[in-house]
């Protein structure tokens, strides 16, 4: 199978280097992954947004169905397989995450079963070693291999260069390339912290349900188990009985 990633190249200004697309396949995929990774977790904190327009067997079916299908058109067609399998990737994603989306609500009286945490912990794991170890790692490596980050002798700018070259002010310290790529690498960590904590305060308020401010003149809302608003139904007017009855 050919390399799913284009043959794209772009000389960044500078002098920060040559971005290679194919070079930063394993930065790019598993930036995705762990994009997609978080996006179904947010969509796991907020209630079924979509109504699922047909059976949840037929959606289950369908996942195996777009995996197979795909793999067998690329093997076929193989003038088109680049485009097929990127395809076909796309649909599966874009599919489970409907399948998310129009999830039945859950009881927030239930209790998660053994299986139910089992998995949850597994997929915390996988996000945390992707987000803490496996893409900064992988930039590191792009950053020093690719892109010649790791070369002390270059420098962004010298304590006796003039601030933006502009006014005649020397920077305080030198910066070189080594220091830009540790910059780098710390605002990815840092991103993901605070995207974690703010997950982490979201996934534990999931089931909580906003109450009525004070003094408000309407009844409470009524809500059911799932914390959703029920609807309000008029009582039926009653017939007067007739006189004499």
């Amino acid at each position: 199978m050919p390399n799913l990633l284009p043959d794209w190249s772009l000389t960044l200004p500078w002098g920060l280097g040559e971005f290679d697309v194919r070079a930063a396949g394993r930065l790019i995929w598993f930036s995705l992954l762990l994009i997609y990774g978080i996006a179904i977790v947010v969509a796991l904190v907020f209630p079924p947004k979509l109504k699922r327009p047909f059976p949840s067997v037929v959606g289950y079916a369908l996942i195996p169905v777009i995996i197979v299908g795909g793999l067998v058109l690329g093997a076929v067609i193989t003038s088109l397989q680049r485009t097929i399998i990127l395809a076909a990737l796309a649909a599966l994603a874009a599919h489970i995450f409907m399948l998310v989306l129009s999830r039945k609500p859950r009881d927030p009286e239930r209790a998660a079963t053994w299986a139910e945490c089992f998995a949850g912990a597994v997929g915390v794991f996988a996000l945390f070693a992707l987000a803490y170890a496996i893409v900064p790692h992988e930039w590191l490596e792009f950053a020093n291999k690719q892109l010649g980050w790791g070369d002390n002798a270059k420098f962004i700018f010298t304590s006796d260069d003039d601030i933006l070259g502009l006014i005649n002010i020397h920077y305080p310290f030198s910066m070189d390339f080594p220091a830009l790529r540790d910059v780098v690498v710390t605002g990815i960590y840092a991103q993901f912290l605070v995207l974690n904590v703010w997950l982490w305060v979201k996934w534990q308020k999931r089931h909580e349900v906003k109450a009525s401010p004070e003094g408000a003149e309407t009844a409470p809302e009524r809500r059911s188990r799932f914390g959703r608003p029920l609807r309000r139904t008029t009582p039926e007017a009653t017939v007067p009985a007739p006189e004499g009855a």
